[in-house]
C-alpha cells in the first residue's frame, strides 16, 4: 500500500513537473522609432552643411531592450513582452539623422561613430533626461542638446527642449509613435539651432 502511494505521488509530481515545462511565454512584440515622412514648412534647406549626430545619452532606466513607461509618480513599468527592435539609444540617433536629413535636404548626416572621411562640419550632442510616459496618456522628452564646430571644437549653441506629446490610443504602438512624434519636434529645434550657428559663422 505505501508502495503504490509513493508511486502515484512521484508520478503526480512528475505530471505537475511536465505541465509546468509545457507552459510557454508570451510572445515578444517589437517596436522601432520611425522618422517623419513630412515635409516641415518655413525651413530653408541646408544641402551643402554636413551634420553628425550623437554621442547621445539617455537615463539608465531607459538604457534597456524593453519598453519602459511611467505609472506614476516616482514610478515606472519595465514591460517584458514589448520590447525594441534595435538598442534605444541607436534608434533615438537614427532617427533623428533621418529627421535631420529630411528636414535639410542634405543626405550628409551621420551618426556616431562615424568614419573620417564622414567628419562632419557641425557635431549635435544630445542628453535626454526624460524620454516617458503614460499609456493612453502623455509622453514627456526633456533633453539638452548641443551643437558643436567640429573643425574647432568649440560650442556654439546650447539649448534646452522640453515637450509633452499626447498618446492617441490605447496601444503600445500608439505609444511608440507618440515618442516618434517627440523626436520630429526636437529634429525641428535642432534644425533651426544649425540654422542660426550658420548665420553667425
Amino acid at each position: 500500500m505505501h508502495k503504490r502511494l509513493s508511486f502515484f505521488l512521484v508520478l503526480t509530481g512528475l505530471f505537475l513537473v511536465l505541465s509546468g515545462c509545457g507552459k510557454s511565454s508570451p510572445p515578444s512584440t517589437y517596436y522601432i522609432l520611425t522618422s517623419s515622412s513630412q515635409q516641415a514648412e518655413g525651413i530653408k534647406p541646408m544641402s551643402n552643411t554636413s551634420v553628425g549626430v550623437g554621442p547621445v545619452t539617455i537615463p539608465g532606466h531607459l538604457d534597456r531592450s524593453q519598453i519602459v513607461t511611467s505609472t506614476g509618480q516616482n514610478r515606472i513599468t519595465i514591460h517584458e513582452y514589448q520590447r525594441w527592435g534595435d538598442s534605444f539609444e541607436t534608434q533615438v540617433k537614427e532617427t533623428l539623422a533621418e529627421n535631420i536629413s529630411l528636414l535639410l535636404k542634405t543626405p550628409q548626416v551621420a551618426v556616431y561613430p562615424w568614419e573620417r572621411a564622414q567628419r562632419p562640419q557641425y557635431q549635435v550632442y544630445l542628453t535626454i533626461r526624460r524620454f516617458e510616459g503614460k499609456l493612453q496618456g502623455k509622453v514627456t522628452l526633456d533633453a539638452i542638446w548641443q551643437i558643436v564646430d567640429v573643425r574647432t571644437d568649440n560650442s556654439m549653441l546650447t539649448k534646452q527642449f522640453v515637450q509633452v506629446f499626447p498618446v492617441t490610443g490605447n496601444t503600445m504602438s500608439a505609444y511608440v509613435q507618440a515618442q516618434s512624434d517627440a523626436l520630429q519636434s526636437l529634429s525641428k529645434d535642432i534644425v533651426q539651432g544649425l540654422h542660426t550657428v550658420a548665420r553667425s559663422r
